[in-house]
């Protein structure tokens, strides 16, 4: 029966029983194209949250060296110095002499971090001494000399305000104040009998000086101060003379300082 039918109306029985196959090209480029963007949006992993930016640390403070003050607040200066004394009145020599004096200082009050304002007490020794001949009386008018030291020595106590200009590693400052000085005069001379004179007076002190910082503790100065004795005290001698033995001094020392 197949052999009777015409060859065009054969093909197209053939073409309805067999579907045609698809075509490659056209399913690979199907499978190439993106998915909608609603299936991106179900699929896709969501984004991580962007982490928060982390705070601003405040600005350090730079650390307190020799070449910056301290900042305000109350500060203690303990201090030693020693040097040269002058005796700048007074009837009896030597006019030169040492002294040493330890220092105690507290800082109240510090102005635009440059200017420092503080009180010091301190304790002074100053010594004169000279080498000098005497005579004993050994009886029957014998007199045998010998050899002596005339001393004259001072006790000061004093309390000083002071102004200190910190410029880095240097230090100027000024003080001013009043305080207590004792004094003794001793010696075996017979012009100065009878040889052993005290006194107590009040005096004035004016004082500068130039501290350098070498750490952020410790300083090194040089120190100038001058003492003045009110109302001084006139001793009278056995022969009737009277000598005024105590009188006003200025002093030039080295110092150490240590500040915390």
């Amino acid at each position: 029966m197949l052999a009777t039918l015409p060859i065009p109306m054969l093909i197209a029985l053939l073409a309805q029983a067999e579907p045609a196959p698809p075509d490659v090209a056209s399913q690979d480029a199907a499978e190439a194209a993106p998915a909608p963007a609603e299936e991106r949006a179900a699929g896709a992993e969501p984004a991580p949250a962007s982490e928060p930016l982390p705070a601003l640390l405040p600005p350090t403070k730079p650390e307190q060296g020799p070449d910056r003050p301290p900042d305000g607040g109350p500060q203690i200066l303990l201090g030693f110095r020693a040097g040269a004394d002058f005796q700048l009145s007074g009837d009896v020599s030597p006019r030169v002499g040492y002294s040493f004096s330890p220092f105690f200082q507290y800082t109240y009050l510090r102005l635009a971090d440059r200017l420092a304002l503080g009180l010091r007490a301190e304790f002074t020794f100053d010594r004169f001494q000279q080498q000098v001949t005497a005579q004993a009386d050994m009886g029957g008018d014998v007199f045998q000399s010998y050899q002596s030291t005339r001393t004259l020595s001072f006790f000061d106590f004093a309390l000083l305000a002071t102004a200190t200009l910190h410029l880095g590693r240097l230090q100027p400052w000024v003080a001013a104040g009043m305080g207590l000085a004792l004094g003794n005069f001793d010696s075996a001379e017979a012009k100065y009998q009878p040889g052993d004179f005290r006194t107590t007076r009040p005096l004035v002190l004016g004082a500068g000086g130039l501290d350098v910082a070498v750490r952020r503790e410790v300083l090194v100065g040089l120190h100038v101060e001058y003492r003045g004795l009110l109302a001084k005290p006139s001793v009278l001698l056995t022969s009737g003379q009277s000598v005024y033995v105590f009188g006003d001094r200025l002093s030039v020392a080295a110092a150490l300082l240590y500040q915390f």
